[in-house]
């Protein structure tokens, strides 16, 4: 028998014996249950959705089933046919699928599934405004108002964007904060009669729908026919220049005149452009640390009504850097002497750092430009600006102090300190020879013998780096024989002595160009190059140390 005839011999057997059944053991076409979850749905967000099946035969167990979309609490549900929920909130159109699953009484467990597709909707955010219920209205001429937008908010997102307008007919509100920010501060103005101003705030969400709400400002009439108002506390940095304004003083008479002083500190003062204008400019002081200024403006009617207010500019120090400049205070073009900060020649040594600003600093000595010395006595203590003998400067910048040198000598190198000594950086220089010491004229015997003498009331003299002695050279005056500020160090080495070729100074910086460490770099303060030379060749020394 092939395959299939045992295939058509099997169904024919198969319909006999289920015409034939007559056991009752097995479920009929009247007993098989079934399940209706009931027809697919489409629902907004936020709005009601009835869940409602349908089962056959009655008497078994319902249980409702979540298998996909945003969960919804209470899920599973047993016992019930009809389920009521509510449409979750969702960004996007979204879909919900819930499953009936049923068991008979028999035991039979059959299921169907509803889809509800939960449609967004873009409700537009909700603008709240509140000011401080602890105020009571009006507000007073130039009182701060504080109004506050940040209880807004958006059923089906976030809040992302405030603007804060006026939308009143009268004069236009002084907002003293972004008018894009949460909150807005305003000022009071100056009215003869209670006024109302509206403001608008229009909130915005991420999906960029907008709510609006406005509210009403009343402010009172002034007390006075005339009100002064200084304007706004600023916080500046040093050297800047600072605009002042008191041009929102008004008067119900006539126009006003205005007069500014500086009310705080008392030892410091600010030069104002001019003091007699309502709105006028002053350069910030230079400051050593964060400073508080206090200004006052006067202003007066043609009816003689006077009234005055205060305002607050807080000066920051700025970073300088730790060097001096290089004195040159002058701009140039390509053949010609131009005004600094042009903007075809940008960037010029005269237009940055402490030369842009020499005029303006505050000196604890005296010097030329941006250079700040103070002359010291023989035991160290400052000296006047005006006196004539000195033993040392101090440098007010770094804070080092620099050897003075003594003035030549007749006959050549009799004094320790001899401008026109000169030294090897090893000690291979002979004594006697370009300087008065008998064992060897080499710089460290030198440091040796200045240190044991006590100059200037110090033990610790040393030779200064290359950077020291490059910071207090003034390349401004290159028509010197020696680039150092001559009101301090006054004397320079004789031309007619052995080093008459140069003016080379030892630094404490060692060369390694070429090697073998035998060179060490100098400072030409004639011209301000620099150059290495072997430490057995003879060079200036001026000594320096930190207090």
């Amino acid at each position: 028998m092939n395959k299939l005839t045992v295939c058509i011999y099997l169904i024919i057997l198969t319909m006999v014996s289920a015409c034939n059944d007559n056991t009752g053991g097995s479920n009929s076409a009247a007993n098989i249950a079934s399940v209706n979850a009931g027809a697919d749905k489409v629902v907004l967000e936020g709005l009601p959705i009835t869940l409602d099946a349908t089962v056959y035969p009655e008497g078994g167990n319902l249980v409702w089933v979540q298998t996909a979309g945003p969960f919804n609490e209470g899920f599973p549900t047993e016992g019930e046919l009809t389920v009521d929920i509510v449409a979750p909130s969702v960004a996007l159109d979204t879909e919900l699928v819930f499953r009936a699953e049923y068991t008979s009484l028999d035991g039979q467990v059959v299921y169907d599934e509803v889809k509800v597709q939960v449609t967004n909707v873009d409700y537009p955010p909700v603008a709240i405004i509140k000011v401080d219920d602890t105020i009571t209205q009006p507000f007073n001429t130039y009182e701060e108002i504080t109004i506050s937008g940040s209880d807004s908010y958006d059923l089906d997102g976030e809040v992302r964007k405030y603007l804060w307008t006026q939308i009143d007919n009268n004069n236009p509100l002084t907002f003293i904060s972004d008018s894009t920010s949460s909150e807005l501060i305003i000022v009071a103005p100056f009215v003869v009669n209670i006024t109302n101003y509206t403001l608008q705030l229009t909130v915005t969400d991420n999906m960029g729908i907008t709510g609006v709400n406005t509210i009403d400002i009343q402010i009172a009439a002034s007390n006075s026919v005339i009100a002064a108002n200084a304007g706004l506390d600023q916080t500046v940095d040093e050297f800047t220049r600072v605009d002042i304004d008191a041009s929102s003083s008004v008067s119900s008479v006539s126009e006003v005149s205005c007069l500014w002083q500086q009310v705080y500190p008392t030892t410091t003062s600010v030069v104002f452009d001019d003091a007699e204008q309502c709105i006028t400019s002053f350069v910030a002081p230079d400051v050593d640390a964060q400073a508080e200024y206090i200004f006052a403006v006067n202003v007066t009617d043609t009816a003689d009504n006077v009234a005055s207010d205060q305002m607050v500019v807080i000066i920051n120090p700025i970073n300088l850097g730790t060097l001096h400049d290089t004195g040159i205070t002058s701009c140039f073009s390509d053949s010609k002497e131009i005004a600094c900060n042009d903007p075809d020649y940008p960037n010029q040594d005269a237009d940055t750092g402490r030369d842009e600003i020499s005029t303006l600093l505050d000196k604890s000595g005296d010097g030329p430009r941006s250079f700040d010395f103070t002359k010291l006595d023989e035991n160290g203590d400052d000296l006047p600006n005006d006196r004539t003998e000195f033993s040392c400067v101090r440098d007010n910048f770094t804070g080092l102090i620099w050897e003075v040198k003594q003035p030549r000598s007749i006959p050549e190198f009799q004094n320790l300190r001899g401008v026109d000594n000169y030294y090897s950086m090893d000690s291979s220089l002979e004594g006697l020879t370009s300087c008065p010491s008998e064992s060897n004229c080499g710089q460290a015997e030198f440091i040796d013998n200045v240190n044991e003498s006590g100059y200037c009331g110090g033990a610790n003299w040393r030779l200064p780096t290359y950077l020291e002695l490059l910071n207090i050279l003034d390349y401004k005056d290159v028509d010197k024989s020696n680039l150092l500020v001559s009101e301090f160090f006054r004397y320079t080495p004789n031309s007619n002595n052995g080093n008459s070729e140069h003016q080379f100074y030892w630094v404490s910086d060692t060369s390694a160009t070429g090697g073998g460490g035998f060179l060490n770099w100098v400072l030409d303060l004639s011209t301000g190059d620099d150059s290495t030379i072997l430490m057995n060749k003879t060079a200036y020394v001026i000594l320096v140390r930190t207090p």
